[in-house]
């Protein structure tokens, strides 16, 4: 029997006035009414039409969840892809009043070798609408595991701090760092074809992990298409 390859699990480093992380889908939604059950998510135990919001109240907090990751593999170019999804409530980053949102899905991704000596070859970091990337030799590691900064607010995940994108978001690194967290196969909640919030316009809430097409089904053309 091949030996499993083992993970090369991220380490998430937050910023010091962060106060949103990442946390379960299956227990954050019932705090508030929602359920995805019988192949439909569900408010008060109504279900919600295909293109349905999920709906949050305005005065909610960073629930006392221990922190999950959801993992899945998918390969593209040759490469077999470990994408780990985080799932926030909130995005309270904006500017000028544009870009806050409920619901936020956020993923690294590291594209690996094939076969039973696996070595990871490329990494990618969602940055809002686009995404960072380097080889994997140039990433900084802790403990053979890569250091990914995540901005204040945005949760857009980068490979260092300060300054980032120009300016707009903020990664200084000395908040919480996130190493121990439960890792998670996705229900069949990732593709539902609704929204995770029910903010629209310019910071519109976003769609299912399932239905993020590049990022869900052609990992190394987003991989290519990020900077």
């Amino acid at each position: 029997m091949t030996p499993a390859v083992p993970e090369i699990l991220p380490i998430f480093r937050f910023c010091k006035s962060e106060r949103w992380f990442p946390i379960s889908v299956e227990e954050s939604l019932p705090l508030f009414n929602l359920e995805y059950s019988a192949g439909k998510m569900r408010s008060n135990g109504i279900a919600l039409s295909d293109r349905g919001r999920l709906n949050f109240p305005r005065d909610m907090k960073q629930p006392d969840l221990p922190p999950v990751v959801y993992h899945r593999v998918v390969t593209g170019g040759g490469l077999a892809w470990h994408q780990y999804w985080l799932w926030y409530l909130y995005n309270p980053w904006g500017i000028g009043g544009v870009g806050k949102h409920e619901g936020d899905w956020e993923f690294v991704q590291i594209g690996r070798t094939p076969g039973e000596r696996a070595r990871p070859i490329l990494m990618t970091c969602s940055q809002h609408h686009t995404g960072g990337k380097r080889e994997f030799w140039s990433v900084e590691l802790k403990d053979e595991r890569p250091l990914v900064y995540v901005a204040l607010g945005s949760h857009a995940n980068y490979f260092g701090t300060g300054l980032q994108s120009g300016g707009i978001d903020l990664c200084d690194g000395e908040g919480l760092e996130l190493a121990d967290y439960e890792l998670r196969n996705f229900g069949e909640w990732a593709s539902w074809p609704g929204r995770w919030g029910n903010s629209d316009g310019e910071g519109k809430s976003p769609e299912s992990p399932g239905c993020q097409t590049l990022r869900w089904k052609q990992p190394h053309i987003y991989h290519s298409n990020s900077k």
